[in-house]
């Protein structure tokens, strides 16, 4: 059974690397945003930035660690 938008997302992105929108076209959709959307819905966080050379965005998973003590 295939994965939905938002499981393919997380699977993805949950290395914690910067991957840049033209990635996230290919592997996701050309609506990566709107599955974006949805996850920040449901509580995930993402940072963005945007690279200088080329004026590309960047996305990445943010991870939470909590401590246990």
């Amino acid at each position: 059974m295939k994965k939905s938008l938002p499981e393919q997302m997380i699977e993805l992105m949950s290395d914690g690397a910067w991957h840049s929108t033209e990635e996230l076209v290919k592997k996701i959709s050309h609506r990566f945003s709107a599955t974006m959307h949805i996850l920040r819905k449901r509580g995930y966080k993402f940072d963005t930035r945007r690279r200088l050379e080329d004026q590309q965005h960047e996305y990445r998973l943010v991870i939470e660690s909590r401590v246990i003590i």
